[in-house]
């Protein structure tokens, strides 16, 4: 546990001292709060209007748009968490270290998975605080919305993390982790045009379905947090099969 805690403090220091991080969050605060406010969703078979259009005290819009932004954010904030140390050739110096690989996973995504986690903090707290200041808001909506986007940030962090972990090259890891995550996103769209059968395979695999069907409705599911567990385990474990690979070469 220490030397876990030991990699999660050396992510965490190296993500704030890195000036992609801020700039990558201020991006994403910006843009999620101008599709807020002012654009709304307008995708789908139901638009959603924004906020002055619709004068609803909802955060369903920015809800909405979590998935989809959340799909390019993360692979941005994760990309150098491998590809990175192996370009710098310090992934084989960490790894002569008397510490396990998993612990070095684990590490690495706690230390995301707290960043994400602050970011969707704050970029949902002061909108669902302005919001309420407009209109009777459910806070039991936002905060189990917020508890379903922490989990749907778990999944991301672990799946970006694994394709961080198979390049060297920090635009690569961005470009697969983007690529990855936003066709999941993506193939939700696409179910109602897909055969009965295949359609429900492939919403149940999209991350954003056990998001947006329940917690971001304000509806707590058991299935969701399982799901999103054996996500994390699954990208952990893998992520752990990569390194482990070349550790032994």
């Amino acid at each position: 546990m220490s030397r876990t805690l030991a990699v999660f403090r050396r992510e965490m220091r190296a993500a704030f001292e890195s000036p992609i991080a801020y700039v990558t969050i201020a991006l994403f605060v910006l843009v999620l709060d101008g599709l807020f406010f002012f654009i709304g969703y307008p995708i789908g078979r139901v638009p959603l209007p924004g906020l002055w259009e619709g004068g609803q005290a909802s955060l369903i819009v920015l809800f909405t748009w979590l998935p989809l932004l959340l799909a390019f954010l993360i692979p941005a904030l994760t990309m150098a968490a491998w590809a990175e140390e192996r370009k710098e050739g310090t992934e084989e110096l960490l790894l002569t270290y008397p510490i396990r690989t998993g612990e070095v996973v684990v590490g690495k995504f706690l230390a995301a998975w707290a960043l994400v986690t602050l970011l969707v903090v704050l970029a949902v707290l002061p909108v669902a605080a302005a919001v309420g200041g407009l209109g009777p808001l459910d806070w039991s909506t936002v905060w189990v919305g917020l508890t379903g986007a922490v989990l749907l940030g778990a999944g991301y962090c672990a799946i970006a993390l694994l394709l961080s972990a198979c390049t060297q090259e920090q635009l690569v890891a961005f470009l697969f982790g983007s690529l990855a995550l936003g066709t999941l996103w993506l193939l939700r769209m696409l179910v109602t045009v897909l055969p009965a059968g295949i359609a429900r395979g492939v919403e149940y695999a999209c991350p954003s379905t056990h998001f947006l069907e329940s917690a971001a409705l304000g509806v707590v599911d058991v299935r969701d947090v399982v799901y999103f567990a054996l996500l994390v385990a699954f990208g952990l474990y893998m992520n752990v099969v990569v390194v482990e690979r070349r550790r032994w070469r």
